[in-house]
């Protein structure tokens, strides 16, 4: 694209133009891999402290 159109473009944006919201790119649905990567760890603490809670609480020596 030229600059000609990419401002046209911004300006038609701005103004609030039907046919501007229609040529930008739609947003990605779902979850990237960065999220998925810090649910994963939160995952991996939580059954790290219930296999401690385990462990201490019921299969430790007493």
């Amino acid at each position: 694209m030229s600059r000609e159109k990419n401002e046209q473009r911004a300006l038609d944006i701005v103004a609030g133009r039907a046919d501007a919201a229609t040529a930008t790119a739609p947003k990605k649905a779902g979850l990237g891999g960065l999220e998925k990567a810090g649910i994963a760890l939160w995952l991996l603490v939580l059954l790290g402290g219930a296999l401690a809670a385990v462990y201490f609480l019921v299969l430790a020596p007493k």
